[in-house]
């Protein structure tokens, strides 16, 4: 495998993980827009600084909200999966399940 061919994968991999995820393809383009600083606004160190900050942990807690849900998924999956077990169902009024 030639260095370009590994290039193009991981390309297509931020590719596929940017389409696939919206709010992190947001994040990506805003720390864009501040390293180009098109809007010419960040004229001191410090605030670009606070831009960058802010622009991370921004991506963090997407990434982060995307992990539990990706676990939380997961482990509903494999509870559905267990033999014996029965997701929640309301109870009628007598107590009893449908």
């Amino acid at each position: 495998m030639s260095f370009s061919q590994v290039g193009d994968q991981e390309t297509q991999k931020i590719l596929q993980a940017l389409s696939d995820n919206p709010d992190l393809k947001a994040c990506i383009l805003e720390m864009i827009d501040i390293t180009e600083d098109s809007a010419n606004q960040l004229n001191r160190g410090d605030d670009a600084e606070d831009a960058v900050i802010q622009a991370i942990r921004k991506t963090g807690s997407v990434l982060l909200k995307e992990w539990a849900q990706s676990k939380a998924d997961k482990a509903a999956k494999e509870t559905e999966e267990l033999p014996g077990v029965r997701m929640h169902e309301k109870k009628r009024c007598c107590g009893t399940h449908p």
